[in-house]
């Protein structure tokens, strides 16, 4: 049975404006150790997807030239965050969907996966547009992309069920 993979941005996915928005007109804090602060709604989006799908996440996002890998783990753990970190794509290149092909490629199991950005299509390969969902980055990882994301990997399931 392949892996289930949920390629992860964090900008405008799980960090959006509009919960920028909300910390501000409180007078809370935007940010803590890590950086700005997961949108709520975002964070329970995605854990809906990692309960459906059993899916592991491979990060996208730009944080992964600002942390180590550790790091990154380290603050997933800190936050309470839902499902797991499983590695980040290869800093080779700026275009999200050649790293993304790169990481594929070295993964020694079949992979299904999942992209979830804020970045247009053009960002990444023509191949990988039918599994992209991209959000906007004022309301991020929304129910409607977060049903989507499940449809992407369940189709996946259900095509492995068939061939059994």
């Amino acid at each position: 049975m392949p892996m289930k993979i949920i390629f992860l941005d964090f900008d405008g996915v799980l960090d959006t404006a509009y919960y920028d928005l909300v910390l501000t007109s409180k007078g809370l804090q935007e940010t803590d150790e890590y950086g700005p602060i997961f949108d709520p709604t975002c964070v329970t989006n995605l854990e809906a997807i990692i309960n459906a799908t059993k899916a592991d996440i491979v990060v996208t996002s730009s944080w992964k030239y600002l942390m180590t890998y550790e790091e990154l783990l380290r603050m997933w753990k800190t936050r309470g965050m839902p499902g797991r970190i499983i590695d980040a794509t290869p800093n080779i290149s700026r275009h999200r969907g050649d790293e993304i092909d790169v990481w594929l490629r070295e993964c020694k199991a079949a992979c299904e996966y999942a992209i979830i950005d804020d970045l247009d299509a053009h960002n990444f390969n023509e191949h990988q547009q039918p599994r992209l969902v991209t959000v906007n980055p004022y309301n991020g990882l929304d129910d409607i992309a977060a049903r989507r994301v499940i449809g992407i990997l369940g189709e996946a399931a259900n095509l492995d069920e068939q061939k059994d």
